[in-house]
């Protein structure tokens, strides 16, 4: 797994690209703490360059919605962890544009 980050208008974005597996929750966890702290609204994960996850992974972004995230570019792939009760926690978008056009205005 590969990750980048951009700010917009205050909204950290976490870009993730490649296959976020177990042995990667680790460093998944590192760049949500490094975003949080570099911004001061909600997080945005743009998971529209990430191939695919593992359950561990889908676990780790669950746990980095404790505090509040939104989720974009999950395109057709199923994310039943995600699309569970999850009311509160995470916000899913269809893609960044979106995300960042209702949250920019929050």
């Amino acid at each position: 797994m590969r990750w980048d980050s951009t700010e917009h208008d205050g909204v950290g974005v976490l870009h993730l690209f490649g296959f976020l597996g177990s042995q990667d929750t680790h460093r998944f966890d590192g760049a949500v703490d490094w975003v949080r702290s570099r911004s001061n609204g909600i997080l945005v994960l743009d998971m529209s360059g990430l191939l695919g996850w593992s359950t561990e992974g889908e676990a780790a972004v669950l746990r980095a919605a404790q505090s509040g995230l939104a989720v974009c570019g999950l395109l057709d792939r199923p994310a039943p962890l995600l699309s569970g009760d999850t009311t509160g926690f995470i916000r899913i978008y269809p893609d960044l544009r979106s995300a960042l056009a209702d949250l920019a205005t929050a």
